[in-house]
């Protein structure tokens, strides 16, 4: 079985991040780990909230801020805490709609990457092993007078 094929295809469906009329807490995870979370509230007519990303996946951060700045709607307004791994941000109630499918491409865009990673991971282990049996395999063979 190959490595593309071991993960569960459905980790890759986003639970739909949306925006309730009161604070609501959404979380995304890849393999029952948290990778990210986003609290969101109604304020007026703008939308508030933060997403922080959780213990051992604060190096994605720089990934997120640079895919939200890619193509951002136009009333999304970010503050980046990168010390603590989070971003506030804000946004019209009007552009809901667009701000809640960007957000759910870009964290479906994380969740890829973390699996990419993983997989990753997995096969520069085996790698790593396959070459060390081969080193100690070829010693052996070489270690021995052949008469």
């Amino acid at each position: 079985m190959s490595a593309a094929t071991q993960y569960n295809i459905s980790e890759f469906k986003s639970k739909s991040w949306t925006v309730r009329t009161s604070p609501t807490l959404s979380e995304f995870e890849v393999n029952g780990q948290e990778i990210l979370k986003i609290f969101s509230q109604p304020v007026a007519n703008q939308i508030q909230g933060v997403c922080r990303f959780e213990r051992g996946f604060e190096q994605l951060l720089p990934l997120f801020s640079g895919l939200i700045l890619l193509g951002n709607p136009s009333s999304l307004r970010l503050i980046f805490d990168r010390d603590r791994a989070q971003v506030f941000f804000t946004f019209s109630r009007s552009e809901e709609a667009k701000v809640v499918r960007f957000f759910n491409q870009v964290i479906l865009l994380l969740k890829r990457e973390v699996q990419f990673k993983e997989i990753l991971k997995k096969f520069i282990e085996k790698k790593k092993r396959f070459q060390s049996e081969q080193a100690l395999l070829h010693a052996a063979l070489h270690g021995k007078a052949w008469d």
